[in-house]
């Protein structure tokens, strides 16, 4: 038996890369629709995924550190790479060195970055998240001298989409980017995640200047799906299944118990199969009994506690499943949302947590 597998559609990455950057009046051409793909593009593979986002047109691409930055700079030489940390005393030359555009959060990062010349950077404005970037009502006049290649926000509840603070955190920054323009300065926008996109929350006056950041929603998830789905939401293609291997099938009687802690009983005679998945490979330990896998459009409940390497399932009479066989753990039979809500997470997490003997 071979290790749990993670297989990746990248056409279905391209087609969901479309579609966002197409949604709705707020259509932006694919060099304005950037890509987030820190953390390993959300532990899904990097460099298979920006590269195909490359020949789809995508020219910009954001991490959250700089050796990610310099590891993308490898794959794509010409490509605009934003480093979500900005720049410190320890980065700023890694930062220079590979042409890594830094978001400045802080008057500390600005000073540093203008001691640079004039490398490009982009500003973060905080409008409410309270996390990283200048508050909204810094004193423009009193930044150094950068020169901007772009200035963002986020949103910090852009999967509510009715929500009065998506419109209030958009009034600030309005007013923050108005008060740079008068300046002089020439820069281009950005406002919204996935989220933001699918809701339209985010863009004002010409589209040539807005860029989206496009993340869960390029790897087939709706960051909206508990909350106000739309129907471009629902359009999300899957990119991401991940499988495992069964290594035993076992008639047993009724009544015997399964697993660690002897947690569930079989009420009568009939199947089980263990499959080569466990926590230790990011399947969660909270399906223990409640999760379900998929094989040929089935869904084999998860019965027993998750084991470190494996997981046990019940199979129904007609199911012809049988050692060697693949299970789906998630993905177009078992959506990840839905493994992520019966584990008490959100997909993000469900991803970024694929264990590494994995194979990609």
């Amino acid at each position: 038996m071979t290790a749990p597998r993670l297989r990746l559609n990248l056409d279905a990455l391209a087609e969901n890369y479309h579609m966002l950057r197409r949604r709705g009046p707020n259509a932006v051409l694919p060099e304005q629709a950037g890509a987030v793909v820190k953390a390993n593009a959300y532990g899904l593979g990097a460099a298979p995924v920006s590269r195909r986002l490359w020949q789809e047109g995508c020219r910009r691409f954001f991490v959250a550190v700089a050796e990610e930055g310099v590891q993308l700079r490898q794959l794509l030489p010409q490509a605009q790479i934003y480093v979500l940390a900005g720049a410190t005393t320890a980065t700023v030359d890694m930062l220079r060195n590979h042409g890594l555009l830094p978001v400045l959060n802080s008057l500390n990062q600005c000073t540093l970055w203008a001691g640079q010349g004039d490398a490009p950077a982009a500003l973060h404005i905080d409008t409410g998240m309270h996390r990283l970037g200048l508050s909204s009502d810094v004193d423009v006049t009193k930044l150094p001298q950068l020169n901007l290649e772009l200035v963002m926000t986020h949103f910090a509840r852009a999967d509510e989409a009715g929500h009065e603070m998506n419109g209030q955190q958009f009034d600030e920054f309005l007013q923050c980017i108005g008060k740079l323009e008068k300046l002089g300065r020439d820069f281009f926008v950005s406002t919204n995640n996935t989220a933001g996109a699918l809701s339209h929350i985010g863009q004002g006056g010409s589209n040539a200047r807005w860029v989206d950041r496009l993340g869960i929603g390029l790897y087939g998830v709706n960051p909206q799906l508990e909350t106000a789905p739309s129907s471009d939401a629902r359009a999300l293609a899957t990119v991401a299944t991940l499988e495992a291997q069964v290594l035993q099938v076992r008639s047993v009687p009724s009544g015997v118990t399964v697993g660690y802690g002897a947690t569930y009983g079989v009420q009568k005679s009939g199947r089980l199969a263990t499959v080569s998945a466990g926590y230790a490979d990011g399947v969660p330990r909270l399906l223990s009994n409640q999760g379900h896998v998929g094989f040929k459009g089935q869904k084999l409940p998860v019965v027993g506690r998750v084991s470190m390497d494996s997981l046990v399932v019940e199979l129904p009479e007609s199911c012809d499943l049988g050692e060697g066989d693949w299970v789906e753990i998630f993905g177009s039979t078992v959506p990840v949302e839905t493994v992520a809500r019966q584990a008490q997470t959100i997909s993000y997490e469900i991803f970024t947590g694929i264990g590494a003997r994995v194979q990609r």
